[in-house]
């Protein structure tokens, strides 16, 4: 997962303490949905369909670890009890280096939570009626041969489009902000993925 404000240098997880927080499945799962906007560990529970006791003390972790901050407080219950909404105080940013001082177990749980991620936003989508509204969207997939020099030639080229996806964010806020935009706003979400595949001649049957 990479998110970084444009025209600053992205920031290194190298804090160990950090790092072994986003690693946690649970935890990253809490702060993507904290990136995109507030919400209680009660919300996040729910749309993990995990416990709630089992959430609030990852949140709570995020919390002491100064990833999140507290924005709200209503009650809930009846009034019997309150519900605490947070929101994120960081972006998430695994750069070259902090990604390779993850061990195999970090970086399985991160690629796996964030695909994890990317199937919910396409299951909702599609249930919703969303993913093809407008129809203009995007929708490609590019099987390839390559050597070690194309690789990283697609490796910088993704670098480059999530630089200019900062930007545009960043600039639609702006003109939503200061009012010089009162068009409709379109929520949407941009996937990138590159791997290696699997070579078919030496496939496993």
């Amino acid at each position: 997962m990479r998110q970084t404000p444009p025209n600053k240098p992205p920031p290194s997880l190298l804090n160990a303490r950090i790092a072994a927080a986003i690693t946690h499945p649970t935890r990253l799962n809490a702060m993507a949905t904290f990136i995109e906007r507030p919400a209680s560990p009660k919300e996040i529970a729910d749309q993990m369909g995990e416990p709630v006791n089992n959430v609030t003390y990852h949140v709570k972790r995020l919390l002491d670890l100064g990833c999140i901050e507290l924005v709200n407080v209503r009650p809930a219950g009846g009034g019997r009890v309150v519900e605490h909404f947070y929101r994120a105080t960081t972006q998430l940013y695994f750069d070259d280096e902090a990604w390779q001082r993850f061990g195999e177990q970090e970086k399985t749980n991160v690629t796996t939570s964030i695909m994890r991620l990317m199937s919910n936003d396409i299951n909702e989508s599609m249930l919703q009626g969303t993913f093809n509204d407008p129809d203009d969207n995007h929708l490609s997939r590019v099987p390839m041969t390559v050597d070690p020099e194309g690789w990283k030639e697609v490796e910088s080229l993704l670098e480059e489009t999530l630089e200019k996806l900062m930007d545009i964010r960043t600039k639609a806020v702006e003109r939503r902000t200061s009012g010089t935009s009162d068009e409709e706003t379109l929520h949407t979400r941009v996937h990138m993925i590159h791997f290696r595949a699997p070579d078919p001649k030496r496939r496993k049957a």
